[in-house]
Order: structure tokens, then sequence, then C-alpha cells
């Protein structure tokens, strides 16, 4: 029941971004835009959440988001939408995902592994 809140929450923050800034702001179609943001939870949640986070800490872990975020909506996005999506709305979907992430990460130290000790601090 963990994994499912905490896969819930990150859905709803990356989505809700991604439709703010791609969406609203650029005119990417809302429905890829929801396909990019589950594609991009599935794979920030393995890595970063699930491995990195266990294996080093919240800074390393938020990192990985961040990379995982720029490189996806800046590449990955070309088969869903079509077309490139250009750096800078990428570049800013990812810092405000991967301060999000910040945050979300105390969350999963504490609910999802909670034999993490200290991971939420740093």
């Amino acid at each position: 029941m963990a994994h499912i809140k905490a896969l819930a929450m990150k859905i709803a923050m990356v989505a809700l971004v991604l439709l703010v800034v791609l969406s609203g702001f650029y005119g990417y179609p809302v429905l890829s835009t929801i396909v990019l943001s589950l594609l991009i939870v599935a794979v920030s949640y393995i890595v970063g959440d699930l491995l990195i986070l266990r294996k080093a800490n919240n800074t390393t872990a938020t990192i990985s988001d961040f990379a995982v975020v720029l490189f996806m909506t800046w590449f990955a996005a070309i088969p869903i939408y079509g077309t490139e999506v250009p750096f800078i709305p990428a570049l800013i979907s990812a810092i405000i995902i991967a301060a999000g992430e910040w945050v979300f990460h105390k969350y999963v130290s504490k609910q999802v592994h909670p034999e993490i000790e200290g991971v939420y601090s740093s």
C-alpha cells in the first residue's frame, strides 16, 4: 500500500508540473503529456526512489530524478509528441520536479523505506 500511495503522489506531482509547463505554456497535447508523465514516473520511481535512494541519499536521488526528467522530457518525448521538446521547457520542468522530488524522497524514506535512517535529512 505504501508504494501505491507514493506512486499516486508522484504521478500527481509530475503530471501537474508537465501539464502546466508543457501543455499550458507550450501547447503540447494534454493526453500526450499525461503519457509522458506516466513514463517518467515509471522510470524515475524505479531508478531514483527504489534503487538510488536506498543505496545513496536524498541529494543523489534528487539529482538522478532531475536527469531522468530532463532527458526523458527532452528526448523521449519525440515519439510521443512527434517532435522534440526544446531544452528550456525540459529544463524548467526538471527543475520544478526535482524540487518536489526533494520533499517526496523524505516521504518515501519514512513511509516506503523506513529502514533507511538519515536519508531525509540530507
